[in-house]
């Protein structure tokens, strides 16, 4: 798209402005306009400073005047602090994260000038800018395919270590094309760490053996070695030799006692060691990007009953929030098919979802604790292990129901109300149409069971029929036997609000939400009159869960045991 084609009118205001400032500015000697071979429009412009004649060019960007034109000399000349390297783009006033499409080509080369001025006084002396660059790690990094991941706390394990030290250490690696990515996780040898990693692992790493030299000698010649081979390494460092001679070659970490730290791997090349130089990025704590109370979700166990699509998704956000106790209920194996609405992918294919949820958890989050149950609730199998299943569901602080199947509820509920525990259900309506959240709480919301008899009246209550006919999987039929099928959105969007209800139980503070059940809108279907139309549902509470009778005493439960047990004859 060619835009000084598409507007003219710009085009020839952008001429006007070059001739307006060449009649203004003495020092601005020359101004020819063409285009280059792509239709790009250039400006070539002559500045003059200090008895130099400098030929800058303005190119204009196909994407002007959204974006801002280029600044840059001819040839490989270095013309600025402020510049993208010898030969470069001016880094000027106007910039494109603080563009605004009224600036002219003109103005750019006024700002051009301007910085060449104040970095060249007259007098001869050296000037200096302020630079108003607001570099970002992700920006900086964009080029630097090797990277070393140094978790917080990892330094300051070095701090009561001599400081002349030799240390083992441990790294894993992941690759993504022609990037490396290794990760910091331990220091010290196996068994006998200063230091572990607190962050996740990543999933199926390479693995490298490396050491971590702290010196107080000066290593220049290290630290700025920009890679490749180095054939005199041994002689210059003999701390490296036998490593050197070694069939596998180490990683190496430098703390110098500057402060400086340098990171290089070391590889075999035409039977010379060849360094690979690894930028260090030191991580921060991230546990203030989440506004949840951490603490105290961190000393809940939950109990997921079903980890297909729903159950999966809550269990990832959970472990996001601090969650790290768990136990995980559902029989099924992952097949291919469950990637289009599943949080696992394509690693979990094959395997039961249980152990792929388990392993996704322990990528989100460390120091976790999983059970997890093979089993599906109602299914046939034994009642000693449908027994312990229940138990383990009873025993964990909040119970969620991710089925949507009534003998799995039923199950819960039952476990919820024996042990007092706060229960979570949620469903996709059939054809992706909306969902259901709804909390149970012991002694403040009715018991699960009553709980769902209530929803299932006020649905009945609603004027308007259900209209369309359920089918599998998420779908529904309608009149016109067009499919309605729910996909990953939809899912995603029932188990966030699944997970910010438990999320409101597990952190013990004042209740955020009003209501304890509430329908919520995906489409224009049956109650809903547009997508996020949300319906609270009042639910009302029956009285304690426990019958108080329910509770004998010591003299009660003895004669009860002597009324049922009989005595053994002799």
């Amino acid at each position: 798209m060619i835009w000084w084609w598409l507007d003219q009118q710009r085009a020839k205001a952008e001429k006007a402005a070059f001739v307006a400032l060449q009649e203004e500015h003495d020092w601005l000697a020359s101004v020819r306009t063409r285009h280059l071979a792509d239709f790009q429009l250039c400006v070539d412009v002559e500045v003059i400073h200090a008895g130099e004649t400098l030929k800058l060019a303005v190119i204009y960007p196909r994407t002007f005047p959204d974006t801002p034109p280029v600044v840059m000399p001819y040839g490989e000349k270095r013309l600025s602090s402020h510049q993208y390297g010898p030969g470069g783009e001016l880094c000027l006033q106007w910039r494109p994260d603080n563009w605004d499409p009224s600036v002219t080509g003109a103005m750019m080369v006024e700002s051009a000038y301007g910085l060449i001025a104040a970095e060249r006084p007259s007098d001869g002396a050296s000037g200096a800018v302020l630079s108003e660059h607001r570099s970002t790690l992700a920006g900086e990094l964009r080029f630097e395919t090797w990277r070393l991941m140094v978790p917080e706390g990892a330094w300051r394990s070095l701090d009561g270590q001599l400081p002349e030290a030799f240390l083992q250490i441990a790294v894993t690696m992941t690759v993504r094309r022609t990037q490396r990515v290794a990760h910091l996780v331990a220091i010290g040898a196996k068994g006998n760490q200063i230091w572990k990693t607190p962050r996740p692992a990543p999933d199926a790493p390479g693995e490298r053996f490396g050491y971590l030299m702290r010196t107080a000698r000066n290593l220049d010649l290290l630290a700025q070695h920009p890679g490749g081979h180095f054939n005199d390494l041994s002689n210059l460092f003999p701390e490296l030799a036998s490593l050197l001679a070694g069939p596998q070659l180490p990683f190496i970490v430098l703390v110098e006692q500057s402060g400086r730290r340098t990171a290089f791997d070391i590889v075999r090349k035409d039977g010379q060691p060849f360094f690979i130089p690894y930028r260090i990025i030191e991580e921060q704590e991230l546990l203030k990007r989440s506004a949840s109370n951490r603490e105290a979700v961190s000393r809940k166990r939950v109990a997921i009953v079903g980890c297909g699509s729903i159950g999966s998704k809550i269990a990832a956000s959970l472990a996001r929030a601090g969650l790290r106790k768990y136990v995980l209920v559902d029989e099924d194996i992952f097949l291919t098919g469950n990637l289009v609405r599943n949080e696992l992918d394509a690693w979990a294919i094959g395997w039961h979802k249980v152990d792929a949820l388990a392993d996704r958890i322990g990528q989100l989050a460390t120091d976790t604790d999983i059970v997890v149950h093979r089993v599906e609730l109602g299914s046939q199998t034994s009642s000693l292990m449908l027994e312990s299943v229940l138990e383990a569901i009873g025993d964990a602080d909040l119970i969620i129901d991710a089925t949507a199947d009534p003998t799995s509820f039923n199950l819960c509920a039952g476990a919820a109300r024996r042990h007092l525990k706060s229960m979570i259900w949620a469903e996709v309506l059939s054809g992706g149409i909306g969902g259901l959240v709804a909390r149970s709480r012991p002694d403040v919301d009715p018991p699960p069971l009553e709980g769902q008899k209530q929803i299932a009246a006020w649905c009945d209550d609603r004027a308007t029929p259900w209209e369309f006919r359920p089918g599998a999987n998420y779908d529904a039929v309608g009149h016109d036997e067009v499919p309605f099928v729910a996909d990953d959105a939809d899912v995603s969007v029932i188990a966030a609000h699944a997970t910010r209800l438990s999320l409101d139980i597990l952190q013990e503070g004042q209740p955020a939400f009003p209501n304890s059940a509430y329908m919520i809108g995906l489409k224009k279907a049956w109650i809903f009159q547009a997508p996020f139309d949300t319906w609270p549902i009042d639910l009302v509470p029956i009285g304690p869960w426990h019958d108080p009778r329910s509770n004998p005493d010591a003299g009660d439960i003895g004669g009860l045991i002597a009324d049922l047990i009989d005595k053994e004859v002799t």
